[in-house]
């Protein structure tokens, strides 16, 4: 006799491809909200560095680079409160991750936490 934990495994194994997919959407969840569709799109972003609304990326990088030094090991742009801003997560020094949060119109560093 094969353990309980051998036998599902091998019944889900065997049913895997007849098992439905679902796609989850935060639409799917009552009082959620879709954050998604207030993020800006990748075609935004560019048309609002040219008209000048927010800054380049290259120019919020220095900034956060200069203040923080380490490797940028990942960017994120978000929106609070209907400003733009970037996720900076820098590798410093022995490890520690920190991540910096910038104001992507005027620059200012909103927030640094250490993970």
């Amino acid at each position: 006799m094969y353990p309980p934990r051998t036998l599902a495994f091998v019944c889900l194994v065997l049913l895997w491809p007849s098992l439905p997919i679902w796609s989850a959407h935060a639409d799917d969840f009552p009082g959620r909200s879709r954050e998604a569709d207030d993020l800006p799109s990748h075609e935004d972003l560019p048309k609002q560095v040219h008209e000048g609304k927010i800054l380049p990326l290259t120019v919020l990088k220095a900034k956060v680079l200069a203040k923080l030094p380490g490797e940028l090991i990942d960017i994120s742009v978000d929106r609070h409160d209907d400003r733009i801003i970037y996720e900076f997560r820098i590798l410093r020094g022995g490890g520690q991750v920190t991540e910096v949060e910038v104001d992507a119109a005027s620059g200012r560093i909103v927030e640094i936490e250490n993970e």
